[in-house]
């Protein structure tokens, strides 16, 4: 599914651009990237999809762990390594160790600790989605994925729609559990997988068109975007994510597979990890420091951080993925043959 990793480099890169052309940047720059911010939407969206998929392949919860272990944690320790040395080298009174070693476990928030780079709220709400689906996997209920994430989506929208009756737990909720904010993508990306490799159906068609306005209705609900774009203009990328997702069903987005966008969607997860933090104190540097022009001073930041990402990936993230993966299919393995000796060797 190449077109997927196409989406993911076109998500990752605008929400860079999203971030290197707002707030101080865009009076330099005279424009701002305000739609980038909607980049993570789109991430939700694909999480949605190719979480099913994977999760139909595993035999027990463990693999799910381990396969999701593997791909996530050693490459966002790296990103947490490098953006902690940015942060030593440009802010050193700003960082405890206890909010380094907190933030090592993905979840500071839990811990009442921000996040050294705030891009990483994300990943908390597609761990929460990890949960989520993988309660479905235990409890059986894979076969009616479709009619669980409608009641829970039916829920959600209830949640939101009567906060106002529990102001205190509505917003703690909202707060340390942010997948209640972007569920709806998440299900629109499941019934997405349902339509391409279980059987065309309307009602899955109805239920995408139910699940986008859910969302559309979430606007102001959590997230970033709805402070930097209107409602509008937030429910149109959303459609406009949706009819991309509805091409590749059909087939009809392999346009988008190109060289450049499958490299931008294989360094994706670095990229989005190390992009603002690390990217932005390179900008200034180069900017206000060195007195570089603002364009040349982003060309040059978003070069570094592209080889950084690269390096991160190669080095890092597929070695991790591959050596993780091996270990555990071994022992799984061995699990399987020692009991099988054991019963040879019987009188």
């Amino acid at each position: 599914m190449l077109e997927l990793d196409a989406l993911r480099g076109i998500a990752a890169v605008s929400v860079m651009i999203f971030h290197y052309s707002i707030n101080e940047n865009a009076g330099k720059l005279g424009w701002e990237f305000r739609y980038g911010v909607t980049g993570v939407d789109l991430f939700f969206m694909i999480s949605g999809f190719v979480i099913t998929l994977s999760i139909q392949k595993i035999k027990k919860w463990q693999d799910f762990a381990v396969f999701r272990f593997a791909r996530l944690y050693p490459t966002f320790w790296a990103c947490v390594l490098i953006t902690t040395l940015a942060i030593l080298f440009y802010e050193p009174a700003s960082l405890s160790v206890s909010q380094f070693l907190a933030n090592l476990t993905m979840f500071p928030v839990y811990f009442g600790i921000e996040n050294i780079d705030q891009v990483y709220w994300t990943l908390l709400v597609e761990m929460v989605f990890y949960l989520w689906i993988l309660a479905v996997w235990l409890a059986g209920g894979m076969r009616h994925i479709v009619t669980i994430g409608f009641l829970f989506l039916v829920g959600v929208v209830f949640f939101h729609a009567l906060g106002h009756h529990y102001p205190t737990v509505y917003h703690f909720l909202t707060l340390k559990v942010q997948f209640l904010n972007h569920f709806p993508l998440f299900y629109t990306g499941i019934l997405f997988y349902q339509l391409k490799f279980r059987s065309f159906s309307w009602r899955y068609l109805a239920l995408i068109c139910v699940g986008m306005v859910a969302a559309f209705y979430l606007h102001d609900k959590g997230g970033r975007s709805m402070y930097h774009t209107s409602v509008i203009e937030h429910d149109l990328l959303i459609a406009f994510y949706h009819l991309l997702f509805l091409m590749f069903v059909f087939g009809k987005l392999s346009f988008l597979v190109n060289p450049t966008l499958l490299f931008l969607g294989k360094i994706s997860y670095s990229l989005y990890l190390l992009h603002q933090y690390v990217g932005l104190h390179l900008i200034a540097t180069f900017n206000e420091t060195l007195g570089l022009n603002i364009y040349v001073a982003e060309f040059l930041t978003v070069g570094i951080i592209v080889l950084l990402s690269y390096l991160v990936t190669v080095f890092v993230e597929d070695p991790a993925i591959s050596r993780i993966k091996n270990w555990y299919r071994a022992r799984e393995h061995r699990q399987v043959e020692e009991p099988d000796a054991a019963r040879t060797a019987l009188p």
